[in-house]
Parts: structure tokens; sequence; C-alpha cells
């Protein structure tokens, strides 16, 4: 790739390196901060996919399958190094790519630090199972790759979902093919390039990207694609779905959510307030675990909505590399207009607008996507602003009288990512603990994902997992072994009956 102060031209990346072709279909890159083109990403093709799974698959059969489980996992540590040495340059890049903050994309890098070394020490502790024992058999159970994988992702946390998926993949002995997000692909290349310099054997990790509508299928219903790893919206998953029926393969889907905020009668508003409003405009409100819906208990509903109202007027939206912004861009003008067409129609279908509600474009923000931190009160739970994901810094209160009527209308949603609960009775916490049904419950916590605890969604949030040992498990296929030891038996279909053939070894 060019340097940082130069348009960037991205290819693809396979068992040659990274490759940008002399000719073809080039997507430009933008800036959604400033609206000013920063690159131009290659548009896969068929001919193209069917060489990079193929020399995926020949690194596989040849090198990466039988590479010694801890040489992997000194692999990995070698690029963990490579992204701890260009921390400063990788969130740079994302900054420009996505238009998070800088504090933001920084943080996305130690993430995907945390994660990696996790993992890398996991690489020699994946155990099989020895199964009950008869007389004369042995019999276990083997995890084993699957070959060539791919990898589909979004691109609010391009660094941290490179880590999510390719690590666990090639740990587990896979191949893996990833598609970056065409709105910003640059990190994920950049970060696969370390990779290679890292000494990973060009074609364990490769990239791709182009439009998901055009790429996506290839992958999904490639031949020599083994398992499928997407994590995007409730339809494009419903898509990979049906795609991957094609040759029946495996997927683990992280489809987003439209997540609970409970608030507690006792919670401690100081403390649950701020988290509770930065859980829904971090990173501009583009994050799946957004407790989008807040629920507040009816005695304390008119001043959590006057403190929240308030304090969302109070956050400095700004250019992303402006070190007093408090919130950045959305990532294009597109996905702009869906947040203000979402916030417009639950305001035309009773909502109450106490702050925000509309696109800011004037000074610094004229070129780019940035949209006012928005809360809306008066929500009822058939509100487009209770019903849609917005993937915007769109907040929105709702009210409650008791336990039972917040649990209810909790679980009502078809999603089921995570849930926040605040407050200070044990009893009230944790029979919600124990009846939502989400992937994740925070008590008192938000947004608290770690390497060691497994991450992923129920219902219409998908399935699979992400962290922990589930990650490197998914990618993997299990295979039953049994190994009869006697040396003389009955043998089917001898001349004589009950002739016993005597067999050494």
């Amino acid at each position: 790739m060019a340097s940082s102060t130069t348009a960037l031209k991205v290819g693809y990346i396979g068992a040659n390196g990274h490759v940008v072709p002399s000719s073809g279909e080039f997507l430009a890159v933008t800036n959604p901060a400033t609206g000013q083109a920063i690159g131009a990403a290659y548009e896969l093709t068929p001919g193209d996919l069917d060489r990079i799974v193929e020399q995926a698959q020949m690194v596989f059969d040849t090198t990466w399958r039988d590479t010694p489980p801890d040489v992997r996992g000194e692999l990995v540590r070698a690029w963990v190094a490579k992204l701890r040495e260009h921390r400063d340059e990788l969130a740079d890049l994302e900054v420009r790519d996505v238009g998070n903050l800088r504090a933001e994309t920084g943080g996305d890098v130690d993430g995907a630090v945390r994660l990696l070394t996790y993992l890398a020490g996991m690489a020699d502790k994946m155990e099989g199972s020895s199964y009950a024992q008869y007389p004369d058999r042995v019999a276990y159970g083997v995890h084993e790759p699957y070959g060539v994988v791919a990898g589909i992702n979004p691109y609010n946390a391009n660094i941290i979902f490179v880590a999510n998926k390719a690590g666990p993949a090639i740990l587990a002995g896979n191949c893996i093919v990833l598609k970056a997000p065409d709105v910003a692909p640059l990190s994920t290349y950049r970060v696969v390039e370390l990779a290679l310099e890292a000494g990973i054997p060009p074609g364990v990790i490769s990239v791709v990207t182009g439009r998901g509508q055009v790429v996506g299928p290839m992958l999904t219903e490639h031949p020599g694609i083994g398992m499928v790893a997407f994590t995007g919206g409730l339809e494009a998953g419903r898509a990979v779905l049906r795609q991957s029926a094609r040759n029946i393969i495996p997927v683990t889907l992280e489809l987003g959510g439209k997540s609970p905020a409970i608030l507690l009668e006792d919670a401690d508003l100081d403390l649950a307030l701020p988290s509770v409003l930065h859980s829904n405009f971090v990173k501009s409100g583009q994050s799946c675990v957004a407790g989008s819906r807040i629920f507040v208990h009816s005695s304390k509903y008119q001043q959590v909505c006057d403190e929240l109202a308030a304090r969302a007027a109070r956050v400095k939206v700004g250019l992303p590399t402006d070190p007093t912004s408090q919130m950045g861009t959305l990532v294009s003008q597109h996905h702009r207009e869906h947040v203000d067409r979402l916030v417009r129609s639950s305001v035309a279908q009773g909502a109450a607008l106490l702050t925000g509600g509309g696109p800011l474009t004037t000074g610094d923000l004229a070129g780019g996507a940035f949209y006012s931190p928005t809360v809306l009160a008066d929500v009822t739970d058939d509100n487009p602003a209770a019903t849609t994901e917005a993937f915007g810094p769109m907040a929105s209160v709702l009210s409650y009288s008791d336990v039972e009527e917040v649990l209810h209308r909790s679980n009502t949603s078809p999603f089921g990512l995570s849930a926040q609960v605040w407050g200070d009775s044990a009893h009230k916490i944790q029979y919600l603990v124990q009846h939502l049904a989400v992937g994740t419950v925070w008590v008192n916590a938000y947004r608290s994902i770690h390497p060691t605890v497994p991450f992923g969604g129920v219902k219409e949030s998908g399935f699979g997992r992400e962290n922990g040992f589930d990650a490197v498990r998914s990618y993997t296929r299990p295979k039953a072994v049994v190994w009869d030891l006697t040396t003389a038996r009955a043998v089917p279909y001898n001349e004589v009956e009950g002739d016993l053939r005597r067999s050494h070894g």
C-alpha cells in the first residue's frame, strides 16, 4: 500500500502477496469526515476468487494444516508485535477509512492485540476427547480444520474483525479468505500485510473486497469454501444462509441487535446515564451492542429524560482527528440518510424528539456525514425507534412500571444480542439475568467484551460465538476415530461358517 500521504489503491491479497490488477473495476474509497477520495479498491471477479481459493487450498494442504500448533501460535505472536509496532499508523488509517475518533481506532488496535495474544496462547491447548472404554477398543475424537474458510466483515471495527475471524481460523489450522467492507477496506489490507511481514505464510490469510451483493455470494457459494463466518445486517445474514445451502456448509452469524438497557429504581444514575448514553453514541452509534432501548422506571422517567437530553446536547461532534471531539462521523452520507429517515419516521409515529434529530452540515462538518446525537422519548414498543436497528446515534427512552413488565417488553424484540441492567437489587438483577433472552447480559457495565468471555447472539441476532475456546472450536469439525484392537474375530462371508481369521499387526 502507498504511504498515508497519498491515495491508496488496494487489489487482493493471496498466495502471491498483495496484487493490484492493472485493469478491472475499482471502487472509490472516501474519507467520510471530509467527503474526499482517499483511495480505490478493486472489485474481485469470479476468476480471481477461483485462483485465490485454489492457492489457499494448496497452502493448506502443503504447509498450514501440518504446521505444529505451537508454531502457529508463535507466528500469531509475531503478528501481534507488528500490530504494536504500527499502532499509530493503523489507528490513523482507520480514522480516515471509517471516520471513528482517534481514541476509538487506537482502542480497536489494542483490542486486536489483546485478542490475538490470548488466542496465540490457546494454539496448543485445543484438545480432543477419549470416549468410553470397551475391551479391545480405542475410540477418540479430534477437531480438524475445514481447509479454506471465509470471513465477511462490516466496517465499524475493521481491525477488531480481522482478529476476530482470522485469529481463531488460522490457529485452528484453516486458511481464510476475508472480505473487507467496500466502503472502508483499507485498514483490513494493512493489518493482513503486517501478518505476512510477521512470517505467516502467504495464502494463509487472503483479503478481497467489492460490493456485498457482488462478492458476497461469490464467497458463500464457492465450492472451495468449507465454512463461512459473517458479521453484518439481518437481511444480509439471511442471504448468507440461503447461499450457504448451495454447498451445505456451516455458518456463524452475528447480526446486530436492538438491545435493552434496563435502569432499575435503585440504579446509580451518575454512573448509568453517561454509560448508557455512550453505548449509543460511541463510534457515532455504529455499534451492534448499543443500548438503544433505555427502559426507565416510571418514578424516574421524567428525570432521566431531562438528564439524557441535556447530556446528549453537550456531546461535541467534530472531526475525528480533533482530540476534543467526542463523536465522529457516520460512515457515509447514504447511511446518514438512513438514520435520518428512521428518526423522522419515529417522530411521525409518536416519539418525542428531546434533542438532536438532524444532520450536521456547517463549518468543518460540511463535507462529512455527521449526525447530531439524538434522544427520543415517549417511545412505544411498536415505534420504529424501538424495533429497527439505527446503527447511528439515536437513543430511545421507554417507561415501565415493574420488573415483570420490563422483562416481557425486553424479550419481545426479535433480536437477542445483549442487554444492560443497572441497579443494586441483587434479587431483581439475578431474575433479569436468568430470563433475558440475549447472548450477553452486562450488569452495571456495557460493551464489556473480553477475549476470555464468549460473545454472540440468539434469535435474529445470530448464532455462534466469538472469543474464548468457543471461537477456535467454531472453525473446526469433529471426527471420531474407532480402533479395533482384537487380533481374532469372526469375519463375514468366510467360506466356512464360524471360521476365525487371525490378523496380526
